[in-house]
């Protein structure tokens, strides 16, 4: 359970697939120079997802045990050497796209001012970790699932992370961080109502392989949102105004999906999608999903954009980006980076 006023801190590091472990199909990309060396294919982080012996996780946080986390910003005195009760949000930055999006989290932590040696070992040294909490208050997204971005300081002054790994948040983030996190454990909670079961491309191959692409994401998305068991049915070839009905807690959310090879978020709508997102009956469950970089080779990713119908004709995406509408004979829809 997440409170409104949760103590949330932040902790920028290498990204990674999985953090279980140093496998060899799974390097940790980031931008210290310690990756430069040709032996150091991982960093710490990558156990921070690895559940130890004992139930617990425990995450690393650069640059290990050289600096301090100031935990008095999270409401401890000057002679505590941990608090308790802290969410914890792991960010990593995109390869591709280089966003900075939420990974992962870990509820109801505790946060050490000196980071603690561990019990793995990295290049022949014990690696240190700064934050520790019960591996069942732990998430990790799927990259597909990766979609909250959290801007620095230099493009969302004052409200946005520094050159540091640890950021210690704004009002402003902190209570659309833990909204959204409230939001997916309700999501994960909730039961399935059914059984499991752009610049123009004028390539008709690649605009199909865009669109596939997307399509697979859009899936990859529901399903690590709500569960293996969700049930995502395709009617692309119906011509419903949509194409995926996704079965979750009550009745079908309506997802019309939109792919695009780069990074600008600027798609089209036929007359019969827009009429369809703009019907009362549909507005509540009509969510446009664009992926952006949707062909992106690993150890890059995809980059999703959902967009959630707010009130009247607005659509939102988690992180605050609102969705343009400009009105042809259709719509053209385009999105600014996030508002946070």
């Amino acid at each position: 359970m997440i409170e409104k006023d949760t103590r949330v801190i932040y902790f920028n590091i290498g990204w990674m697939r999985a953090y279980r472990g140093t496998a060899k199909d799974d390097p940790t990309i980031g931008g210290h120079s310690f990756f430069d060396e040709e032996e150091h294919e991982h960093g710490a982080e990558a156990f921070n997802f690895l559940p130890a012996a004992d139930g617990m996780m425990r995450g690393y946080r650069p640059p290990g045990n050289k600096n301090r986390t100031d935990i008095s910003r999270l409401g401890a005195s000057a002679r505590d050497e941990s608090i308790d009760g802290v969410l914890v949000v792991w960010l990593a930055r995109e390869p591709k796209s280089n966003r900075t999006l939420i990974v992962g989290w870990y509820k109801d932590a505790r946060v050490y001012r000196q980071a603690v040696k561990g019990t793995h070992k990295l290049y022949g040294e014990f690696e240190f970790y700064s934050a520790e909490a019960k591996a069942e208050d732990c998430r990790l997204l799927s990259p597909p699932a990766r979609t909250f971005e959290i801007r620095s300081s230099r493009t969302a002054p004052g409200e946005g992370f520094g050159q540091k790994p640890t950021w210690y948040g704004s009002p402003k983030v902190d209570e659309r961080v833990r909204s959204y996190i409230a939001g997916i454990d309700r999501k994960r909670a909730a039961k399935t109502g059914r059984p499991a079961s752009p610049p123009r491309n004028n390539d008709p191959a690649l605009r199909r392989a865009v669109e596939e692409a997307a399509v697979d994401h859009a899936v990859a998305y529901f399903k690590e949102l709500y569960g293996q068991s969700c049930d995502v049915k395709s009617v692309e070839t119906e011509a419903v105004g949509w194409d995926l009905e996704v079965f979750c807690d009550g009745g079908p959310l309506l997802v019309e999906v939109k792919g695009l090879l780069g990074d600008r978020l600027v798609c089209e709508l036929t007359p019969n999608e827009y009429a369809k997102m703009m019907m009362r009956a549909n507005r509540s469950r009509y969510i446009v999903f664009v992926v952006n970089n949707a062909l992106a080779a690993s150890p890059a990713s995809p980059i999703a954009s959902v967009f959630e119908h707010v009130k009247c004709r607005i659509w939102q995406t988690r992180d605050g980006r609102e969705l343009g509408i400009r009105e042809t004979k259709a719509a053209i829809l385009s999105a600014g980076r996030s508002a946070s």
